[in-house]
């Protein structure tokens, strides 16, 4: 009798046990528009204002990586990630149009003839940021984005 028990508990055990996946429901959201990107393919001449806000790739973080060190390296990528954000978050409220590029060469044409280039190949640049005010292309520093702003965006 013991044993046409077991079978019956056995089962309601291994029943109750088993978790079946509820489905799981797509809710669609507002997402952010794409942050336009610039790469080798797209060598367009820019002549309008903005901030490129440059990072660097796989390959070149493989390398920063190397030359400092593990535990450097993450303190360094975690500062820069950080001022990154905080030029992002300023300067979109200041409605600078932002353009982060993946690589290659950027070429900047004012309508006065002032022309400047950057090659983001080289590996000089890792997290790098620019302000274009439509004249002339300027390097800023990203830990005083207030000032440069200032400075750069008369």
């Amino acid at each position: 009798m013991k044993n046409q028990l077991l079978l019956p508990i056995a089962l309601f055990t291994f029943a109750a046990c088993h978790e079946s996946k509820i489905p799981e429901e797509k809710i669609e959201t507002a997402a952010a528009p794409p942050q336009p990107t610039v790469s080798a393919a797209g060598a367009e001449k820019i002549s309008h204002p903005c901030a490129i806000l440059y990072s660097p790739d796989s390959a070149q973080l493989a390398k920063l990586k190397k030359e400092n060190g593990e535990e450097a390296f993450f303190t360094i990528a975690d500062d820069n990630s950080n001022y990154m954000a905080d030029a992002r978050i300023f300067l979109e409220g200041k409605g600078v149009k932002i353009m982060e590029p993946t690589g290659g060469k950027m070429h900047f044409q004012s309508k006065t003839g002032n022309a400047a280039t950057i090659d983001l190949s080289d590996p000089k640049y890792n997290w790098e940021a620019w302000i274009y005010d439509g004249n002339k292309l300027s390097k800023i520093d990203l830990t005083d984005i207030e000032n440069e702003y200032k400075k750069y965006m008369k």
